[in-house]
């Protein structure tokens, strides 16, 4: 084996190790939780930035009769913490939908989400991380395409 080889071999498994590890910054399908960003005004609590194809799974076959949006939820309990009091940071959560709400009779439903854990999640963590992969991406198709050139 080449040291080309062993070097784009060992790329491979660190990108593959760091997808594992950093899913929840990534992954555009959280499955499983949904990744939240809260809202502070008199609407749903929360705008859903991933996860709205694993909320409509979930949520039960009795809702699923109304024209339900899954771009924002509101929750049983408000994510906070002390440096982030409203609970308007990235947050992923983990629950069950147990209903439908919405503010007046013009607004469209909202599913209701009883919250059984949730995270907080750093904005400037989660865009470096997203920076960092793909310039390692980019950096291994690089790497493959002068593979393929050197083979020529």
């Amino acid at each position: 084996m080449t040291r080309r080889k062993k070097i784009l071999l060992v790329g491979l498994f660190i990108l593959v190790g760091q997808t594992f590890i950093f899913r929840d910054y990534i992954s555009p399908v959280q499955w499983g939780q949904i990744k939240v960003n809260g809202l502070a005004c008199t609407c749903p609590d929360e705008t859903v930035v991933n996860g709205q194809t694993y909320l409509k799974f979930i949520t039960p076959d009795s809702l699923k009769e109304y024209d339900l949006d899954f771009s924002e939820i509101y929750v049983t309990e408000r994510p906070s913490t002390e440096l982030d009091p409203m609970g308007t940071g990235l947050y992923i959560i983990k629950g069950q939908v147990i209903g439908k709400d919405r503010v007046s009779e013009y607004d469209p439903w909202n599913p209701k989400i009883k919250i059984e854990s949730w995270s907080q999640l750093n904005f400037f963590y989660d865009l470096g991380v997203k920076v960092l992969m793909v310039v390692e991406l980019l950096i291994f198709v690089i790497l493959l395409k002068n593979k393929k050139a050197d083979s020529k």
